[in-house]
């Protein structure tokens, strides 16, 4: 029922906005939101708020939505073709929503002159038209929190003086900022991105990706005129607080542990195996099914699809797709004698994979280390054990 007056509510604002002369009353503000728990939220959230009591007006223009139930959501999704749009809703159930889940939601009160309110609402009232409202979303380039900011700044008159300083980091680190290291969202976001998350390259500009840098940047900003200089922010306030939210890393169910008892674990019975000179086929068809089925999913994000921050991706030596082919073949008692010599290039390449590692040409997650161990003995000891016959 909600939705259904929600949507009726766009339908009939979207006609009565349609030319609508903001008063000299209007409040024109950049609301960020803090993270949430799950992982598209967990990086904050963006919008921008048009209030003008005069006009009966106060609206969260929001440029995050999307729908999970949208046709090939999630093969899109994998291929970096995911669409958001912009989305006005009243100011009470955006609001509503980020209180729900017990999210801080800060708002920014700018300094803009009459026109510059005015050019803002007519270009986000444009934005919303149904040709306008769908944009193609990315990750760090265009994204809910450089869409408010980009507006925002296009309709300054006044030549803006960023103030805001922080040193040159990387994208890596910034994730780290949100989703922590030691956990299982971090785990496999590390074996997706590549090494030019770690490139020290992320300047202001692009530090706007991130809704809490976005609101930043604009706090930093002042506008210089003929007769001076103003900040852009007159005010701040928190229009609702909750205790923040800390990625977890105290569990002992982490990736660090849960990898290092694998890694024990598969020692002991690839030692014992050895001892008594059995092979074990079931564990190489589990490791190598696993790892080039991840690997597969690594190639496709390299050289198919859009996504920023896929594209050298060192994992891709270990995780390697042809370990996919390799599990199948190996069943095969025959075919093993010549897959030894594909072990043993496994072997090379996941040597190179733990150089890459230990010198941090690719920052890796530090659980990869003894899934890369048990990768090297394992094919170590397919090369040896299938040259005996």
């Amino acid at each position: 029922m909600k939705k259904i007056f929600l949507i009726s509510f766009l339908c009939i604002s979207m006609i009565a906005n349609a030319g609508i002369t903001l008063s000299d009353s209007c409040r024109v503000s950049l609301l960020t939101c803090a993270p949430h728990d799950e992982i598209y939220a967990r990086f904050g959230h963006s919008a921008i708020r048009i209030c003008d009591p005069a006009n009966e007006l106060d609206l969260a223009y929001n440029y995050g939505i999307f729908d999970f139930s949208s046709s090939w959501f999630i093969p899109r999704f994998i291929h970096g073709a995911t669409d958001y749009q912009l989305e006005p809703a009243p100011m009470i159930y955006f609001l509503n929503s980020y209180a729900a889940r017990k999210s801080t939601v800060y708002e920014q009160i700018l300094d803009l002159s009459q026109s510059e309110k005015q050019a803002l609402f007519d270009a986000l009232e444009i934005n919303y038209l149904p040709e306008n409202r769908i944009y193609r979303y990315n990750f760090v380039y265009d994204n809910c929190a450089t869409r408010p900011y980009d507006m925002i700044t296009k309709v300054l008159k006044t030549t803006p003086i960023n103030n805001y300083y922080r040193r040159t980091t990387s994208y890596r680190a910034i994730i780290e900022e949100f989703v922590g290291r030691n956990n299982w969202q971090r785990f496999g976001i590390d074996i997706l991105i590549g090494r030019e998350a770690d490139l020290p390259t992320v300047d202001i500009y692009a530090l706007r990706a991130f809704p809490k840098y976005t609101a930043n940047i604009i706090g930093g900003i002042t506008l210089q005129n003929d007769t001076g200089s103003k900040p852009l922010v007159v005010e701040s306030n928190v229009l609702c607080k909750f205790p923040p939210i800390v990625p977890s890393e105290k569990s002992l169910l982490n990736p660090n542990i849960i990898c290092c008892l694998i890694m024990l674990l598969i020692t002991l019975l690839s030692f014992s195996a050895w001892k008594k000179r059995k092979t074990l086929v079931w564990l190489d068809f589990l490791l190598f099914f696993v790892s080039g089925a991840i690997g597969i999913i690594i190639f496709y994000l390299m050289f198919v699809s859009s996504h920023p921050l896929v594209h050298q991706n060192y994992n891709l030596l270990w995780l390697n797709p042809l370990h996919f082919i390799f599990a199948f073949l190996l069943l095969k008692s025959s075919w093993r004698p010549a897959l030894r010599y594909y072990a043993l290039l496994s072997t090379f390449l996941t040597l190179a994979a733990i150089i890459v590692f230990v010198t941090r040409f690719q920052v890796m997650h530090p659980a990869f280390l003894p899934l890369m161990a048990i990768m090297l003995v394992r094919s170590i000891l397919f090369f040896q054990e299938n040259g005996r016959r």
